[in-house]
């Protein structure tokens, strides 16, 4: 049985199918099913973040979430003549209903929307109460110990009748 055939069998499983793959991204493909279907808070974290872009037609390129707002950017992206990227168009959506833009005015809000993440993350990332956790590069995660420290910092900063996501949550 083929990479290919062993990846539709799972995803035919869950009521997922792929009709086409390179054959070059097939063993990435089959690893990212495996971490999709696990059965545990990690696999239904990451079904939960995949669920809105099976929602759209056209592949999410970005998505740009807030408390009340979503922009979610579709593509593929086209390149113009000078060079500019422009993606098919995207979609706004409020709580009092949804826009679609055109693909210049897509570029536009997203470079906004970019602009404003970048000065809030910066904000943060600059205050002095933060110069002694900043590090150089990307610390690799031991999940086990990293996973139990945010437990307890969760639990001390909640009431006591709080319970983690994966006790109260079974799939």
């Amino acid at each position: 049985m083929s990479i290919l055939s062993m990846i539709n069998a799972v995803l035919q499983k869950h009521g997922w199918l792929i009709t086409r793959l390179p054959s070059n991204e097939e063993v990435r493909a089959a690893q990212l099913v495996e971490l999709l279907v696990e059965d545990n808070a990690d696999g239904r974290a990451r079904r939960h973040t995949l669920q809105p872009w099976l929602w759209y037609e056209r592949p999410v390129r970005e998505r740009f979430e807030g408390q009340d707002c979503c922009l979610t950017v579709e593509g593929p992206i086209y390149r113009s003549r000078d060079g500019t990227g422009y993606p098919l168009g995207s979609q706004v959506r409020t709580e009092f209903g949804w826009l679609d833009l055109t693909p210049e005015e897509t570029n536009r809000l997203a470079d906004e929307v970019r602009s404003a993440i970048d000065l809030a993350l910066l904000r943060w990332f600059t205050r002095p109460d933060m110069a002694e956790r900043q590090l150089p590069a990307r610390q690799s995660r031991e999940r086990y110990f990293d996973d139990y420290v945010a437990r307890n910092l969760i639990l001390s900063a909640t009431p006591p009748t709080v319970c983690m996501e994966q006790d109260t949550h079974a799939n």
